[in-house]
């Protein structure tokens, strides 16, 4: 309704008609004194309806008068001021069948056409952007209404590429051109700042965009603020979930929205100086995984940080060069022989193979992200679910599922103890005497806490064993 208005006062403005009521004009020289009556006492009906019908009437009458384009255009406005858009775009297509570049027509297409579309009929954009195309070309040749000043015609201008951006930009917003969409809309709003369709659907193209443009965050402020002046609290809760949704999403939570939304609503209309750069970025996985390489030595990195990098490998070309660069720090060190130890949980073992957990969150979920080849059969099996060190290099990886590959691992010193599993033949004949207790559970279903895992499995009546004391 409030765009509606606008438009009418523009087409007021454009024609030279009073805000306060309708005044006679005579735009061009008419020789019949009959015909120039009909068209002053049609124009000086005051109310809209039977003003536009009589002057249909009058067209009817005198279909090749000179003041014929100057009827058509009171005829528009007229039934735009009735409250009946359809028959207003229907007086724009038959002016512009006699005048193909009328700027008050060509606008009044545009708006129709972009409102409908709005409202559930997406065939009517492609015309309603045909004549916000021509009227933008056509504004250059437009003259001035005699009864028009310089100051409200240029004012008028304004309005009317404002109606015309406004509605390229839908038709770029619904074709995804973010980009296109955001440059007409830029343009619409500083025209008319408190346009609720224009305001609001920038918003929504500078957050589509790829990257995110944060100042759409602020302009979907500014339009629950013109929303909620408006009273109309269903709009402005719309508003707010959608714009809410993506600056969690870019912000990483909704810290500081609900200030911004009230700030914008205590006066503000343009972005403030800098308000892009107020609204911190959450990054990505694989933008993270960039940064860890860029602001560390990618040897100071943590095992599990490696694998986090070395997982975004094909995310893009900064993340294969993060990738390669955590690479060769990993094969440095393991120069001339060199192993690495890494404190791992195990989740499947067998004398040739244990296949581990590294990062804290493969390890809480059981996944393993650890492939490793033994150097040797290992006897006693490390308990599943044990937590050990194993020694040995790291050779190669899978990208998906991320996967480390170890070779010549094993048990680190600190770890032989912790093996776990069916006691291996020939028993243990010497045993340590280091207290490492370690459960034995017997033959006869009991279990027996021995003071390592050498002398549980030492006892022939043993026939597993676990690391730690047995359970009371």
């Amino acid at each position: 309704m409030v765009v509606r208005l606008r438009l009418l006062l523009i087409l007021a403005l454009a024609l030279g008609v009073a805000a306060s009521g309708v005044r006679a004009q005579a735009p061009a020289a008419v020789q019949n004194p009959a015909e120039q009556a009909a068209y002053t006492n049609a124009i000086n009906i005051k109310d809209p309806t039977k003003r536009a019908e009589t002057l249909e009437i009058f067209l009817a009458w005198y279909p090749n008068s000179v003041l014929r384009i100057d009827a058509y255009e009171q005829v528009m406005a007229a039934w735009q001021t009735a409250g009946n858009p359809a028959k207003a775009d229907a007086t724009a297509t038959k002016l512009l069948q006699i005048d193909p570049d009328n700027v008050r027509a060509l606008a009044n297409r545009a708006y129709v056409g972009r409102t409908r579309a709005m409202s559930g009929e997406p065939a009517a954009l492609a015309s309603a952007a045909a004549a916000a195309e021509r009227g933008i070309a056509a504004m250059a040749k437009w003259p001035k209404p005699a009864a028009v000043s310089d100051g409200d015609f240029a004012r008028t201008k304004s309005q009317m590429i404002a109606i015309f951006d406004g509605t390229l930009g839908f038709a770029a917003l619904q074709a995804k051109d973010y980009a296109k969409a955001r440059t007409h809309y830029l343009a619409a709003v500083t025209v008319d700042p408190d346009n609720l369709a224009d305001v609001y659907q920038l918003s929504v193209a500078q957050l589509e965009m790829q990257p995110s443009d944060p100042l759409g965050f602020w302009y979907g402020a500014r339009a629950i603020a013109i929303a909620r002046a408006a009273k109309n609290d269903q709009a402005a809760s719309g508003i707010d979930r959608y714009v809410r949704s993506r600056y969690h999403r870019y912000h990483g939570s909704e810290e500081g929205w609900d200030a911004l939304v009230t700030r914008v609503a205590a006066g503000e209309k343009i972005p403030p100086d800098g308000f892009t750069k107020s609204i911190s970025r959450a990054l990505s996985p694989a933008e993270a995984a960039v940064a860890a390489v860029t602001e560390h030595d990618p040897a100071s990195l943590s095992y599990s940080e490696w694998a986090f990098v070395l997982s975004h490998r094909e995310d893009s070309p900064a993340n294969k060069e993060a990738a390669d660069k955590v690479w060769h720090a990993i094969a440095d060190k393991q120069k001339d022989g060199a192993r690495l130890k890494i404190p791992v949980k195990v989740i499947t073992a067998t004398p040739d193979r244990i296949e581990a957990a590294l990062s804290d969150g493969n390890q809480a979920s059981n996944t393993v992200d650890l492939s490793i080849a033994l150097a040797r059969p290992l006897s006693p099996l490390p308990a599943v679910g044990a937590t050990i060190s194993i020694v040995g290099t790291l050779s190669d990886y899978r990208v998906q599922p991320f996967t480390f590959m170890m070779t010549k691992a094993e048990l680190a010193d600190e770890s032989l103890p912790v093996a776990g599993g069916p006691c291996a033949d020939p028993r243990p004949q010497m045993c340590t005497r280091d207290y490492r207790p370690a459960c034995g559970s017997l033959k006869d279903g009991s279990r027996k806490t021995y003071g390592n895992a050498c002398s549980a499995c030492a006892d022939p009546n043993v026939t597993t064993q676990a690391a730690g004391a047995c359970p009371q």
